[in-house]
């Protein structure tokens, strides 16, 4: 649908969450089942394997929780991990789903054969510059060509990485989102810059931060179509 939609910068979104991780709200499970309900429509529409990037942080726990909830719908699931810090019990949970690890290098250096990317290299992380470096921006400059072309599509979970959450601001070096998986409120940069270019359908899901969202101002409102998800378990 489209109507008026608030957005926010990272850093209203990471205060809005603090007290519901403080109570023990597991945002990060309620995440990944949203993400997986997404990656689970687009393999009924073009089935076949699928590649997930998991970086450090909680996007990449996302990702990794998500995998082991989708693993069953996939041909095949492959991990590649853009750095050596990991959210350890989520891929164990992938892992123990039937995902299998592989190197950069191999996705790097082989023609992709997935029909499905997950991106979690990044998220809201409070760097101010959101480029990608190192593993993660190597995976992504070798898949860009498959991407671009239509083979591959890509599922982001909450903002393409590489992509400014507050400003819209990117450099060359990020996947194009087929589908956006927003977690709690829609990013400021989801409708700023090259956010719109970038971010394809957004799917926003509800944690329930309204209630802590409504106390702040918001950064931009826009018209948009955003599609909304609120995962099993919550009213």
């Amino acid at each position: 649908m489209t109507d008026r939609i608030v957005a926010y910068t990272a850093d209203a979104i990471r205060s809005a969450e603090a007290p519901l991780l403080a109570a023990g709200r597991p945002l990060m499970r309620d995440a990944a089942r949203a993400l997986a309900d997404v990656v689970v429509e687009e393999l009924a529409r073009t089935p076949g394997s699928v590649l997930v990037l998991a970086g450090s942080g909680d996007n990449g726990g996302d990702a990794l929780f998500a995998a082991a909830d989708f693993a069953r719908q996939a041909d095949r699931v492959d991990i590649v991990l853009t750095r050596d810090r990991v959210h350890r019990e989520a891929l164990d949970a992938a892992v123990a789903a039937g995902a299998r690890l592989r190197d950069a290098s191999e996705i790097c250096l082989a023609d992709a054969d997935h029909a499905l990317v997950v991106d979690g290299i990044l998220g809201i992380g409070a760097s101010p510059d959101a480029r990608l470096r190192g593993t993660g921006r190597a995976v992504v400059e070798a898949l860009l060509p498959a991407v671009v072309a239509g083979r591959v599509r890509v599922v982001a979970a909450d903002v393409p990485s590489g992509l400014h959450p507050d400003t819209g601001e990117a450099d060359a070096a990020v996947l194009p989102a087929h589908v956006t998986v927003t977690f709690g409120a829609v990013k400021a940069g989801l409708l700023r810059g090259r956010g719109p270019e970038l971010s394809g359908s957004v799917v926003l899901v509800d944690l329930g931060l309204e209630p802590q969202l409504r106390l702040v101002q918001p950064a931009i409102t826009a018209a948009v179509p955003i599609v909304r998800h609120t995962p099993a378990g919550r009213a």
